[in-house]
């Protein structure tokens, strides 16, 4: 027997394939805690080992076929972005994956009585959404949520113009970072609906949160992200040469995969890094916790791609530091969000910058990094707990279900 809650269709791309997946967990983490007060159902694409149909607690998951199960791999591992560079032939699976998700859209509007659709990225989710929807007398609302590189990549005319028709067709728009509504209102224009800045949470209370019994390894740098160009991995390499003339036993942990691994790990080769830099593959929350805890200082030199693509907010930084793990950051408009200390940013791409920066903060007095991080964390845990990030979306949800004059009741953010 279907709730009296109302229901909400969350879609997304990137979504844990199973329970133990090392796949990114914040739309999902964010799904569990709406289901408290929304009846959740969420479609994300099918990947080889995946069940086409499971409930989680509280979710109904259903996952949509688009090609025959062992081909079905350019959502996950890296993203649908980085699947299309690294692999060409993979562009021949993306009319099964916009046809596939959009038919699972339209078989499960049928299905549940749906008030609400989530879209997360513009594109694919929030196009298909309203593909999906499109010319219906009676449709849901749809609330779509840019976290960057939908915004930022994807610029040529075509893409451009299909985002355009996405923003007009959505009751409200959220953004992961302050930085990024300019640059919507800019593609949209008069179109542009309610945006609300709303990051994505992660959790500060039970997982990524410091051990006083772990000692931090003297030295040790961390990356965390996929190895894709805008996480700007290749910058740290050469910042850590430099480093390494004053501190040859600085190390390197990079936790993470992607299409550039092979570049890089030939890069760390030439550098005459490879006793210096481990490449961790992707970890499980555990094993990752545990490194933003024991080491020194994690650093993210993001940079922006070739493409235009760059952070949309960065929840790594927000993990680290929720660790009590000093962060080093690149100076880019969304990672003020986050990182708010001029010494700890660094200019884009300037690896003689970042290994400065990365000495000093190896220099600091472990009493002077502990009061200043003790107080970053604090201030993460109030911005970026779910509890906070939770209650947003769901008054958001809330105010899209019950006012018909909704797009004039809010004022943009």
């Amino acid at each position: 027997m279907m709730s009296a809650k109302p229901t909400l269709l969350v879609t997304a791309s990137t979504f844990p394939r199973w329970e133990s997946d090392s796949e990114p967990r914040f739309v999902y983490d964010l799904c569990v805690r709406l289901a408290e007060t929304f009846h959740v159902v969420v479609l994300a694409p099918h990947a080889p080992g995946a069940a086409s149909y499971e409930q989680w607690g509280q979710l109904h998951i259903h996952r949509y076929r688009y090609a025959p199960a062992a081909l079905e791999t350019l959502a996950y591992e890296g993203g649908i972005t980085a699947n299309l560079k690294q692999h060409r032939w993979k562009w021949l699976l993306l009319p099964g994956f916009f046809f596939g998700q959009w038919l699972a859209l339209r078989q499960l509007l049928k299905t549940y009585p749906v008030a609400v659709i989530h879209a997360h990225w513009l594109i694919p989710q929030g196009l298909m959404a309203v593909a999906a929807t499109y010319g219906k007398i009676h449709k849901p609302r749809l609330l779509c949520t840019s976290h960057g590189g939908d915004l930022f990549g994807l610029q040529d005319k075509v893409s451009l113009q299909l985002k355009r028709w996405v923003i007009k067709h959505c009751d409200a728009l959220t953004v992961v970072s302050h930085f990024m509504v300019g640059k919507v209102q800019a593609l949209a224009g008069d179109t542009t609906p309610p945006i609300s800045v709303i990051p994505m949470g992660t959790d500060l209370e039970h997982t990524f949160v410091p051990d006083p019994t772990v000692h931090r390894l003297p030295n040790q740098l961390l990356f965390v992200g996929r190895l894709v160009e805008k996480k700007g991995v290749k910058y740290l390499l050469q910042a850590l040469q430099e480093v390494s003339t004053q501190r040859p036993d600085t190390t390197l942990v990079i936790a993470g995969s992607g299409p550039l691994q092979a570049e890089l790990e030939s890069m760390t080769q030439a550098l005459g890094l490879a006793q210096q830099v481990t490449f961790a593959g992707r970890l499980e929350h555990k094993a990752l916790v545990r490194l933003y805890q024991e080491s020194t200082v994690a650093v993210f030199p993001f940079v922006q791609a070739k493409d235009g693509d760059m952070e949309g907010l960065g929840l790594v930084m927000v993990e680290a530091m929720g660790c009590g793990c000093p962060v080093i950051a690149s100076d880019l408009p969304a990672v003020r969000d986050v990182v708010n200390h001029r010494e700890n940013l660094c200019e884009p791409a300037n690896p003689t910058e970042l290994a400065i920066c990365i000495q000093r903060t190896l220099e600091n007095s472990s009493e002077t990094q502990g009061i200043y991080w003790q107080a970053q964390h604090q201030a993460v845990c109030k911005s970026f707990g779910w509890d906070n990030i939770n209650s947003q979306y769901q008054t958001l949800i809330e105010k899209i279900i019950d006012s018909p004059a909704f797009q004039e009741a809010l004022p943009n953010a």
